[in-house]
């Protein structure tokens, strides 16, 4: 980081943040959760013209139908209800295929409502009962389920096996793969190789033409490749490229809006202001309208200020620090308005106006006191006998 200069880490989370939600998970990866079944029910009467009879059969498809639904409308403790019933039912029937399948989807019906042991227990039975799942789906599954029992060792091992045995010809899924074991190498302190992780990711993702998927993925390795030990500058900013030119395929502009804020933070890492610059400006052409929050505005406004008090042109930074300390005044978030303070006072120091920038420096220092963080600044430069206001 630049010294006086506050990066703000991250922008306002939004449904795409690090951008990567229910596309790609995010932090907390939740969304590429697990696989379902679903093909039709081995041995389940097809409809045909005229009255059916009930039959255990073709409730037992009625019931997959109705969980998937459930399942790919995000509601899935009533998924996990539906294939239970399905599952009960599938066992008064002597077609060990059908259970198999039933017990499958009831595995990860478990998963995503927070039963990973269950749905381990449920999916490894499935698997020796000879469900007719692909094997990447089972890996996929059990990866998922060591992964929520923080179990990463294991969850990277099945990810990688799944990795393997989508191959090309799942593309999606295998990059889907890729991201969770991602971000299990991130949980192990292994940001080197989620970086590797996340780029083999959105190389997939460019494949199968998912492109949004493919910016974040490689954002992300971008993002992972700078908290590693030792990284290449040129590997990070080959990234940054590739991100930005599958950034011109997006029309989101939600998602939009915060990839070009983290393109900004990323150059602005490597000391690349101009660009950095470039990225906010257009980050905050995004922050309009029905895309508008308050402290989206606020962070952009602290980032760009930031750009030019390290751009050296701290006449420019002014107007945005005091913008952004004043709506995270609004917003009640004093330690964000602390570090614009001291942003003002860092700039007002640069310009020479001593006076005011020891005003700032002081409210900075009271605020970050307020907000509970006790925090060591750096001294502002001072005015030395008649050198008139230079560094």
């Amino acid at each position: 980081k630049h010294p006086g200069t506050a990066w703000e880490e991250k922008p306002a989370r939004a449904s795409h943040s690090l951008a990567l939600s229910k596309r790609l998970p995010g932090s907390h990866p939740e969304a590429i959760s697990r696989r379902m079944a679903s093909a039709p029910v081995p041995g389940s009467a097809q409809g045909r013209p005229g009255i059916q009879p009930a039959s255990p059969q073709t409730e037992i498809q009625r019931l997959m139908r109705a969980g998937m639904q459930l399942f790919h409308d995000n509601e899935d403790f009533q998924a996990l209800a539906t294939f239970k019933k399905a599952f009960l039912l599938s066992c008064r029937l002597p077609e060990p295929p059908t259970q198999a399948r039933c017990l499958f989807n009831l595995g990860a019906a478990y998963i995503a409502t927070g039963k990973p042991q269950k749905g381990l227990k449920c999916t490894r039975k499935a698997q020796k009962m000879g469900a007719l799942e692909k094997d990447g789906d089972f890996s996929f599954n059990i990866a998922v389920a060591y992964d929520n029992l923080r179990e990463y060792a294991k969850a990277i091992e099945f990810y990688k096996k799944a990795v393997r045995e989508y191959n090309a010809s799942k593309l999606p899924n295998a990059a889907d793969a890729l991201v969770k074991l991602a971000y299990c190498l991130v949980g192990t302190g292994d940001s080197a190789s989620a970086a590797q992780s996340f780029r083999l990711a959105g190389q997939a993702y460019q494949e199968a033409q998912r492109l949004e998927d493919a910016a974040m993925a490689m954002r992300e390795a971008a993002n992972y490749f700078l908290r590693s030990p030792k990284y290449c500058p040129e590997e990070v900013l080959e990234l940054l490229q590739v991100c930005h030119q599958l950034c011109t395929n997006i029309t989101d502009p939600e998602l939009l809006g915060n990839l070009h804020n983290h393109l900004g933070l990323h150059y602005a890492e490597l000391k690349r202001f101009g660009q950095a610059e470039k990225h906010f400006v257009e980050a905050m052409k995004l922050c309009s309208g029905e895309n508008f929050a308050l402290r989206k505005r606020a962070v952009l406004m602290q980032n760009l200020g930031g750009i030019y008090n390290a751009l050296g042109e701290p006449q420019r930074a002014l107007g945005y620090h005091s913008e952004a300390a004043d709506i995270y005044g609004v917003l009640g978030e004093t330690a964000a308005r602390a570090q614009c303070l001291y942003n003002l006072a860092n700039a007002h120091g640069q310009l020479g106006n001593y006076q005011e920038a020891q005003g700032y420096y002081q409210q900075a220092v009271r605020s970050f006191g307020d907000a509970g963080k006790r925090r060591s600044l750096p001294n502002l430069p001072r005015h030395k006998g008649d050198q008139g206001g230079g560094r």
